[in-house]
């Protein structure tokens, strides 16, 4: 009835809000449910937790549960013990794993495990990384390692036993993949041991709503995409406002959560945090509608690959070692470190994800494992928003893509550093940038400026297009570079004044330069640009980005019209296109209630004069279209919160 094909399975174990099997206590309960959900068409995942220890277990706390190095407990949820892998605990797991794969089941999910933050001390853990070190476990010691190994060493094991007993069951587990390293994870470790990659992209707001990302699950799911666009991926979407587990979000959000994931490529799993009266909440009813939509709509959703033309990307090197910042999750380690960096890659990262979204630009989020030059060519322009710490074979990559005819937008420090942090004598890209570094970064308060260049280049003007003002506020922070021979400037930081009440000062060092590099070219924004972005969201740096993307990808799916908040996603099907389009224009403060209505609009599809029809699925209603040149011009559908159309 709720238009759900698979159900991951724990109400039979629960435990309160834990579940792990126990033949003794399970059995017959398991096999009757299973026959039943099979018999209705359901496939099952079963639901293992392996975070805390439930209530009917937390009496092994003194040899199962995390330590802090006083010897205190961690509570999860201020409420439960955690369970540290390299306790007896284990073996109890293990023979959980083994137990439920008797079922005619089709996989199982791990919620966890996990180390928490700082680390475990237990007697387990001292005994194991003396054994392996000859040393003592102190806070001290250099224990990330450790901890991922102690992690990924039972998932292995897991993986291992389970595959031989379900050779074709999905294992997989709850991945922090926007939270790494704070998690004790390396991604790919991970993917070795994951079937399918899911993350807890839909779980909002935990803070308060009104300062919440708008685009939360968008960003998970395409970073999903970009670490394993290979397997299948899922974002997991808490039914409930985070942190109150039986208040229902509302219809608005809800909906919007769903059509943001399934439109960037991902699975949703809808979870319930109290009882199934939830679902008769407006919420769980907008979920599902929304359900059935895909349901009666599935083949528009299968098989399909991004179409998009401009990458950003997320540097797991940089998210390592750099500074960033954390979220309130109900499982992923927090963020920080790097103090030593005047950037935030993490803030970065949002600020222009951001822009990109609320201008309607199809984009992918791309990393820098294992990156090569001919893994971009499929792109036009790549966005590297403070990814400071990239390694010889990214820089490379990214150099012969540049040089090959690739157009790069980069923020701040990009490349300064190695992936371990360590400063290099110059940018690693400045021959690409067309500048070289000086005195490093130089801090601006906020009552500082920019101005840009009057009369640029031909070539470089629609960089710059309809940003006319004298000045604008400055960055927190501005990278010191001198240009190289050749490089255009196109902006400048007026020296660092005293107070906002003082005169201005004169322009002293680039802000923005423009770069020929072989055949492609290079914007650097020599300054926290992207950082400023997402705090204070100022209007002409949207323009400025839109502009540099605009320009520098002119194969792009456009949107056209409307009051923008319209996030634009295109995927190939075959020979069919197809655009999917969710509307986050609404009234402030969030949570969402309502979207406002956006009519006028049209989808540009550069080269896509081949093409005969649009069909809207939400409208249910063929779109008219006409060619223009080379280009098909689609006039769309009044939007109300999402649309998908096909063209073919």
């Amino acid at each position: 009835d709720m238009g759900f094909n698979a159900e991951q399975l724990f109400h039979p174990m629960a435990d309160a809000y834990s579940a792990l099997y126990d033949p003794a206590l399970h059995h017959d309960l398991m096999a009757a449910y299973v026959s039943k959900a099979k018999a209705a068409g359901l496939r099952i995942i079963v639901y293992l937790n392996v975070h805390i220890l439930g209530p009917s277990i937390a009496h092994h706390h003194e040899s199962w549960a995390q330590r802090h190095p006083d010897g205190s407990y961690p509570m999860l949820y201020d409420t439960y013990y955690a369970c540290c892998v390299n306790s007896p605990w284990r073996d109890y797991f293990l023979q959980a794993l083994e137990g439920v794969a008797e079922f005619d089941i089709d996989g199982v999910f791990l919620d966890g495990p996990i180390v928490v933050q700082g680390g475990c001390y237990c007697p387990s853990c001292r005994a194991r990384y003396r054994r392996e070190t000859g040393r003592e476990l102190t806070p001290d010691e250099p224990t990330w390692d450790f901890f991922r190994r102690s992690k990924d060493d039972l998932l292995n094991e897991g993986y291992a036993r389970f595959k031989a007993l379900k050779p074709d069951g999905v294992y997989y587990i709850n991945l922090p993949v926007m939270h790494p390293t704070g998690s004790y994870v390396s991604i790919p470790e991970a993917l070795q041991y994951n079937d399918i990659v899911g993350t807890e992209g839909g779980f909002m707001f935990y803070a308060p709503p009104k300062n919440a990302y708008l685009w939360k699950p968008t960003v998970a799911a395409k970073v999903l995409e970009a670490v394993a666009p290979d397997k299948g991926r899922v974002i997991f979407m808490a039914a409930d406002q985070k942190s109150w587990s039986w208040y229902a979000h509302t219809p608005a959000e809800t909906r919007l959560c769903i059509a943001s994931t399934v439109a960037n490529g991902a699975g949703i799993w809808y979870g319930l945090h109290g009882s199934t009266r939830l679902l008769s909440t407006p919420g769980a009813q907008a979920a599902r509608e929304t359900l059935r939509f895909l349901a009666d709509h599935e083949p528009a959703y299968e098989g399909t690959s991004s179409a998009a033309k401009v990458a950003v990307m997320y540097s797991l090197d940089t998210e390592r070692t750099y500074r960033k910042s954390g979220e309130v999750t109900d499982l992923y380690g927090s963020g920080g470190g790097g103090a030593q960096f005047a950037g935030n890659f993490t803030d970065a990262f949002h600020g222009w994800c951001d822009i990109l979204c609320r201008s309607g630009i199809p984009f992918d989020v791309v990393t820098d494992l294992g990156l090569t030059a001919e893994a971009l060519a499929r792109y036009e322009c790549l966005l590297l928003p403070t990814c400071a710490c990239l390694s010889d074979g990214s820089l490379a990559a990214i150099r012969a893509w540049v040089a090959a005819g690739g157009r790069l937008v980069a923020n701040f420090d990009t490349s300064l550093y190695t992936p371990a942090g360590q400063r290099r004598p110059d940018l690693g890209l400045a021959d690409v940038f067309g500048a070289s570094i000086g005195q490093g970064a130089v801090q601006y308060r906020e009552w500082n400026y920019i101005t840009l260049a009057e009369q640029p280049s031909a070539a470089a003007g629609p960089l710059l297009a309809g940003l006319e003002l004298p000045y604008y506020p400055a960055p927190g922070y501005a990278l010191d570079v001198t240009p190289y021979a050749g490089a255009e400037v196109l902006g400048q930081f007026l020296a660092p004044m005293s107070g906002r009440y003082v005169p201005l000062t004169a322009p002293e060092r680039p802000a923005l330069l423009w770069n020929r590099y072989g055949a492609g070219q290079s914007l650097l924004l020599a300054g926290t640009f992207a950082e400023m972005a997402l705090a204070y969201v100022p209007p002409e740096y949207t323009r400025l980005l839109a502009n540099a993307v605009g320009a520098f990808a002119p194969s792009n799916v456009r949107l056209g019209g409307g009051m923008g908040n319209i996030e634009v996603v295109a995927r190939r099907q075959g020979e069919r296109l197809v655009v999917h389009l969710v509307n986050y224009a609404a009234p402030i403060p969030r949570p969402i209630e309502r979207v406002f209505p956006q009519s006028g609009l049209t989808l540009r599809i550069p080269g896509g004069a081949r093409y005969r029809a649009a069909e809207a699925l939400v409208a249910r209603s063929s779109c008219p279209i006409r060619v223009e040149g080379p280009d098909l011009v689609v006039d769309l559908p009044e939007l109300g919160e999402y649309e998908v159309v096909a063209v073919a």
